[in-house]
Order: C-alpha cells, then structure tokens, then sequence
C-alpha cells in the first residue's frame, strides 16, 4: 500500500488577516478624528464618531511638568441654533454642545484614577474634515483618595473616512 503525505496549512495568518479587514471596515463605517488639546492636559486628542447624536473622545497627554495622563469619554451632542441676524458674521458649519461621563488617569509620583464629566463645544467646519473644540472636565479623584479636579482645554481635529451622514447642513 501507498502512503499518502498530507500537508496542512495553517489557516492562523489568514484568519488574522480577515480580522484585520474587517476591523478596518467597521472603523470606516465611522469617522475618527486626530489632532492635539491645549491646556490641562496638554497631549493628543482622538475621537471616533459613533452617531450623529453621540461620539467617543481619548487622549493621550503629559501635563506639566511631566506627568503621563489618559482620559476617555462618551458624550452626547446637541445641535447649538443661532438666528444668524443677530450676528455680523457668518460661520458656515455645524456648532454643538456636548456633555458625557469620563475616566480619567494619571501616572505621576502621585497617580490617580478618577471620573469627570465633560462639557464642551465643538464646531465642524463646513466642507472640511476638520473640527475645533472647547471643553471643561470637573472630576474627582477616585484613588488613591478622593478628591476634586478640574481639567479642559481647546484643540483641534482631522477626521479620516468623514461621513456625510454626519452633516447637517
């Protein structure tokens, strides 16, 4: 009797590459912005939009003089109306207000963890990919003690795959 060899090929590079694709989809189905915060912390801003109504905020900081800082959010967004006669100029975009929870971290000689509530306003430029934000973050402290702290600052995004189902003008 013949032996038959049999050779197996593993399926484990494909699988991973169909798990690649198929991340990379369900990100573009979104838009995710990159850009920078000035203030407290001063670092990296990421945003990745979920809805209309609500997106996800992440940055990566250092605060001065020196410290690693991580905070994420998930905000709620509402359309700011303005009867465009009571102002001199005129801003072609989208303005909104957003609020939402958050976590925050730190890494210092005195890390912390905490929770804040971010407040903010964001304006996307017409026609761009392009947004600007103002916000503030009170929070509080919630390890190793507890305490309050205040954090916010103003940046600036480029989105990629920017979706018109975003827009709303």
């Amino acid at each position: 009797s013949r032996r038959r060899s049999r050779v197996r090929v593993s399926s484990a590079p494909l699988t991973n590459m169909n798990l690649l694709i198929a991340l990379i989809f369900s990100l573009s189905r979104g838009s995710i912005g990159t850009g920078f915060i000035l203030g407290q912390p001063t670092g990296l801003s990421f945003s990745y939009i979920l809805s209309r109504a609500n997106f996800s905020e992440i940055a990566l900081a250092w605060a001065i003089p020196g410290r690693f800082h991580f905070n994420a959010d998930l905000l709620f967004q509402w359309d700011i109306q303005a009867n465009q006669e009571d102002f001199e100029i005129e801003l072609p975009g989208r303005f909104t207000f957003y609020s939402g929870p958050g976590l925050s971290f730190e890494i210092d000689t005195s890390s912390y963890f905490g929770i804040r509530a971010d407040l903010g306003l964001r304006y996307e430029l017409k026609g761009t990919p392009i947004d600007i934000f103002l916000e503030v973050a009170p929070g509080v402290r919630l390890f190793p003690e507890t305490t309050a702290f205040m954090e916010g600052g103003i940046g600036g995004r480029f989105y990629f795959f920017k979706k018109n189902r975003h827009k709303s003008y």
